[in-house]
């Protein structure tokens, strides 16, 4: 008897080790926002199990996920076109990885009880619908205010693009450097008169009565590229988990595009859990609205990679380098190509070759 239970627990301890042998762990820097936080739906889903996938999660803000993946300290991390383009430019090989989002809900935020300013949509519907004239007109008429906005982050590049489209100097504007969550408390005491962030805190100062001049979806070459980075190193040396772990990506999404009354609960609660008030009725007019979610090969294939597609790549990732260049933020001529900001590209060409479907997949 005694000989028989030693079989059998020494089959248990074997087929453990081998199940967990199967498990591959991933760290992530992971900020605290609606798109990203997506990733607990491919968890509740077993998506992430499905392919051998586990997750060691450290929990930080946007720059904080970008210095430790820099720092090595994670293998992914939540990052966006415009931290590649910087990061490559100070000498580390890092590269948007894994695409997720295409980033347009950056508002300029402003206090119409203190700023008389007119918005972006009443210029365009008394112009008779002139696009650049009206862009011109919003922002003109705000030169010399101070803009809040993440140097770092994609904002800050789709802000330098929207002057850009309409000819304006940045020079005539302040622009103050701020952390995501330190902004609508800017916004709200008028230390700043105009915010430019994620969406949780374009929501919270919207509740309070804030209103928005203008947003990216206004000036379509602003809408940011975003997902995870990784190390190009990491990448060689991971080439089956990185496409295991894009797989896991566009099945989630696909979900979520199909079940949102099931996944946006998800999401807002483990927002909730790191201090971001969020609630799951918000993302029906985020999802796809002021974010579009990559969710099959179908629709990487015909919005991001032709040159006509609405979110062609290399128009982009080229557009944000001039923006920083303007700035003097990176060097030119720019010393990385285009197709090592964004392997992404490269994982989703092998995925498509393969025929990996989802279920938005035609």
């Amino acid at each position: 008897m005694k000989k028989q239970l030693l079989i059998i627990f020494s089959f248990l301890i074997f087929l453990f080790g081998v199940n967990k042998s199967f498990a591959e762990t991933i760290k992530v820097g992971l900020s605290a926002f609606q798109d990203v936080h997506s990733i607990f739906v491919g968890l509740d889903q077993g998506y992430y199990a499905d392919e051998g996938i586990e997750l060691d999660i450290v929990y930080t803000d946007w720059p904080g996920a970008n210095e430790l993946g820099a720092a090595d300290q994670v293998e992914i991390w939540t990052t966006s076109d415009a931290d590649v383009v910087i990061h490559n430019a100070r000498g580390l090989d890092s590269t948007l990885a894994f695409p997720l989002y295409w980033f347009g809900g950056g508002g300029l935020m402003f206090d119409p009880n203190i700023h008389g300013w007119t918005t972006y949509e009443t210029f365009l519907s008394e112009n008779g619908g002139d696009r650049i004239k009206a862009i011109t007109d919003t922002l003109t008429q705000t030169k010399g205010a101070k803009v809040g906005v993440s140097s770092g982050g994609a904002e800050y590049s789709a802000f330098i693009l929207m002057l850009k489209s309409a000819n304006l100097d940045p020079a005539d504007w302040e622009i103050i450097d701020l952390a995501q969550e330190d902004m609508p408390p800017a916004l709200l005491s008028g230390s700043i008169d105009i915010q430019i962030s994620g969406i949780p805190q374009r929501l919270a100062v919207l509740k309070e009565g804030m209103g928005t001049l203008i947003d990216q979806r206004a000036v379509g070459e602003t809408i940011a590229h975003c997902g995870f980075g990784a190390k190009r190193s990491w990448l060689d040396a991971n080439a089956d988990l990185a496409k295991r772990l894009q797989k896991v990506i566009l099945r989630t999404t696909a979900f979520i595009k199909e079940n949102p009354d099931h996944s946006f609960p998800i999401i807002a609660e483990n927002l909730r859990k790191q201090g971001t008030p969020y609630e799951a009725e918000w993302l029906y007019g985020v999802w796809d609205n002021m974010e579009y979610f990559v969710n099959g090969v179908d629709w990487w294939n015909t919005k991001v990679v032709p040159s006509d597609g609405t979110f062609y790549w290399k128009d982009r990732f080229a557009g944000v380098i001039d923006s920083l260049q303007a700035e003097d933020r990176v060097p030119n001529p720019y010393p990385v190509e285009l197709e090592d900001l964004n392997r992404g590209v490269e994982i989703m060409a092998a995925l498509t070759a393969e025929g990996f479907k989802t279920s938005q997949d035609q």
